[in-house]
């Protein structure tokens, strides 16, 4: 009976005890049992009888049982905890492995889509390149069958024997010595010379070895030496017989000449008037004035102006030079090799070693010494253009077979001489070369009685020198000028500073400069430095130019060759440029450049230059507009007016541009060329705010010529990896690459365009000729819009 009921007052202080265990879990009871709570909501403590207050402990086998009772139930929570989360586990990774195996999949199948769209447009585009080049294989093979069915007369100058036999005998010839003589036969002489830079240009790497393009560039040297050689010996004739072609009112020689290429302009001091002031050749718009102790001497001035350049390539800055740099091999590790049998090993071991190292060093040093020794010899060696050095030409598939590891391409460091010199990199010669030469008159026939008696001199023409080059004049012309000028105070003080700059009186130019010939700046004058090779810009003074009449007046005591320099980069980088398409193989492309507008029109293989029509027209430019040329060639032709957009290789030495990979830039040119007969192109603002590896374009198919309105544009993102059409706009206020909705990743340009076309766009560039897709991408290629706007 007591065991019952003490069973019975267990079993109550056991379910207390659990109560006590739920509320402890529990953190609302929680808070009450441990006086947190206020004490106006605490619940009542229950009464506890007088009965139960001796049994309110528990013993030590009780508090042993419970522990373990509570220490098996956190092991069953734990066991539970442990179970969810590894289910939960499993069906995340299950599901993360679903979700990847959906990804790769569709990876897998973009990456097929994508290879197969890299192999659809490098199947078009070698297609097109083969083309392309057959036809101009069998131009080049027409080219040479005309050559040789020629009857003119006229050597081929790719043919050795034949370009030397026609130098040589106009060499030797002394009898066509006449000025009338030498101007006929300079037309054909050009004539060789263009036709061999031609060539040069013109022809594969791979069908032009390194020894006929140096023979070419010789031959080229050549001709222009015997052409002005031939000058010479017809201004030697015409000073001879000075005195029968004197003005009958100033008694002096006054002689003109020429044709479009060559205008010889020929004054000789016959009376030696004292009050000679300046003279002028009205028909060519050039003057000048003398100091007066050259008015008393015996001189000649001769002005030779030709429309082309053969000075300029002799420079050193007018290519652009590279060196190829090989690494130096690495070093191997050393490694044990077994002790050597005989004594002797050792010895010849170290030989062997010291051998190799010499070996190497002796090689370094004489590629070194072979370097320094040709630098030393064309600084040493007197100045003979046809020997000129020529840049370092790899044969063609020699780096083939190499490595990109073997070798790297760098371009020539090269560093002016002075601020003087002019560096041709940035700088071109505009309007052709004067050849103002100071010359001596030699004796003039006497007449006495019914004799006329002829002194016997040399033919070779003798230039006079003055300034620095002459202590005798040197030292007797300081403080001189022209006659009529010493009461004018205002012109001594400038002609004494003149003298003082340039050491010498100077003497006062005036010449008109070509109207074919567009002018963006004001021109500065060069000399030509024969010993260096090189345009200067010392020995000028005074230098004015009236814009309107296009005069340019200077003071100088420098004479031979003379020039106009701009700066080739002074309309870059351009402010925006636009593709249009006109219609199947018919686009426009506009570019505003810094300071012009200028517009091309491109249509089947031929492109022309126009000008704006909104625009200011220039009547400098109307010579060279709306003619239908090859891109080469309009290239060349518009360098020539005045008008360069066309950036090289190490322009942006000089632009501030936006640098882009240049692999992907030339991937978006063709592909561009590509689309290009229904889909427009234009500058996108955003270009700039990318990475080198990404491009920004504006794309809208076009197949009426109407202008697009700006919300038709198309923002497009293009790079090595993929092409997308962006969601932005072109005028958003910030720039972002997300994606437009329902647009689709493309490999390449070529077919996001595709993706954006309709019917008819895809039919007019099914119906695109190669030829017009080589002529807009030389376009785009030579101007270089993408980096340089």
């Amino acid at each position: 009976m007591h065991v019952c009921k003490y069973q019975r007052g267990l079993c109550k202080k056991f379910d207390l005890l659990s109560s006590l265990l739920r509320m402890r879990t529990n953190p609302i009871l929680r808070c009450h049992l441990s006086g947190r709570t206020n004490r106006g909501t605490m619940p009542p403590k229950p009464k506890s009888s007088a009965k139960g207050k001796g049994k309110g402990k528990l013993s030590k086998a009780e508090k042993e049982k419970l522990k373990k009772e509570e220490e098996a139930q956190q092991v069953r929570e734990e066991e539970e905890e442990r179970a969810r989360k590894e289910q939960e586990d499993n069906e995340r990774l299950e599901r993360e492995r679903l979700e990847r195996e959906e990804r790769e999949k569709i990876l897998a199948q973009e990456h097929q889509r994508h290879a197969a769209e890299l192999a659809q447009l490098a199947s078009i585009l070698e297609g097109n390149y083969t083309a392309l080049h057959h036809v101009r294989e069998a131009r080049r093979a027409q080219a040479k069958w005309d050559r040789y069915m020629l009857c003119d007369g006229s050597p081929d100058p790719t043919i050795p024997a034949e370009i030397n036999t026609y130098i040589n005998l106009w060499k030797d010839d002394t009898k066509r010595n006449e000025i009338h003589s030498v101007l006929k036969e300079s037309h054909l002489t050009l004539k060789l010379i263009c036709e061999l830079e031609f060539l040069l240009e013109d022809t594969p790497e791979e069908q032009l070895d390194e020894n006929t393009e140096r023979r070419y560039e010789e031959t080229i040297i050549e001709l222009q030496n015997i052409l002005l050689n031939k000058l010479d010996e017809a201004t030697v004739s015409l000073l001879k017989d000075a005195s029968n072609h004197a003005d009958s009112e100033t008694g002096n020689l006054q002689f003109t000449k020429g044709n479009k290429d060559i205008v010889l302009m020929l004054w000789g001091n016959l009376v030696k008037n004292p009050r000679l002031k300046s003279y002028s050749f009205e028909e060519q718009d050039f003057s000048f004035d003398l100091p007066k102790q050259l008015a008393l001497s015996d001189i000649a001035i001769r002005v030779i102006h030709t429309a082309h350049d053969h000075f300029s390539h002799r420079c050193r800055t007018f290519k652009l030079k590279r060196v190829r740099y090989y690494p130096p091999p690495e070093e191997e590790e050393p490694f044990e090799e077994p002790p050597p049998v005989e004594g002797d090993g050792e010895k010849d071991e170290g030989e062997d070693g010291e051998g190799k190292e010499e070996d190497g060093e002796a090689t370094e040093s004489v590629v070194g010494g072979e370097e320094e020794k040709k630098e030393e010899a064309q600084e040493a060696a007197p100045p003979t253009p046809a020997k000129e050095p020529e840049p370092a030409k790899t044969p063609a598939g020699e780096d083939e077979g190499l490595e990109e590891e073997e070798y790297e391409e760098e371009e020539e460091d090269y560093e002016l001489e002075d601020e003087d010199t002019v560096d041709l990199r940035a700088y071109q010669v505009l309007g052709g070369v004067i050849h103002f030469d100071l010359l001596t008159m030699p004796p003039q026939p006497k007449h006495i009685k019914n004799w006329i008696m002829t002194q016997d001199t040399s033919n070779e023409l003798k230039r006079m020198p003055y300034g620095s080059d002459s202590i005798k004049l040197g030292a007797s012309l300081a403080g001189t000028m022209a006659m009529g000028l010493t009461l004018d105070p205002k012109a001594a003080a400038a002609n004494a500073a003149a003298t003082e700059a340039l050491g010498a009186p100077p003497l006062g130019v005036t010449v008109k400069l070509p109207d074919n010939v567009l002018l963006c700046e004001e021109p500065q004058m060069v000399y030509w430095w024969e010993e260096g090779k090189q345009w200067r810009l010392d020995g000028f003074h005074d230098v004015k130019f009236e814009q309107e009449e296009r005069l340019l007046s200077f003071k100088t005591i420098k004479f031979g060759p003379l020039a106009c320099i701009q700066d080739k980069h002074i309309n870059m980088p351009f402010q925006s440029w636009e593709l249009f398409p006109l219609g199947t193989n018919h686009a426009r492309f506009t570019i505003i450049a810094a300071i012009l507008e200028v517009e091309f029109e491109i249509k089947d293989h031929l492109c022309c230059f126009r000008q704006a029509g909104d625009g200011e027209r220039k009547p400098e430019l109307e010579s060279i507009s709306n003619k239908w040329m090859e891109p080469p060639q309009l290239i060349e032709t518009m360098k020539k007016a005045g008008v360069n957009v066309f950036p090289e290789e190490d322009s942006k030495k000089y632009v501030s541009v936006c640098d882009k990979d240049e692999q992907t830039e030339g991937a978006a040119y063709d592909q561009m060329a590509l689309t290009a007969s229904h889909f427009a192109y234009s500058w996108s603002k955003w270009n700039a705010e990318t990475s080198p590896d990404k491009i920004i374009l504006l794309g809208c198919e076009k197949l009426v010529p109407e202008p697009v309105k700006d919300e038709d544009w198309q923002v497009l993102l293009t790079s090595k990896k993929q092409t997308s059409k962006l969601k932005m706009g072109e005028y958003d206020e910030e720039f972002s690459e997300a994606f437009a909705e329902g647009s689709q990743f493309h490999a390449d340009l070529y077919h996001m365009v595709n993706d954006l076309c309709s019917e008819g766009g895809h039919e007019r560039m099914k119906n695109t000729e190669f030829g017009y897709i080589n002529a807009v991408h030389k376009m785009l290629e030579a101007t270089r819009v993408i980096a340089f706007s």
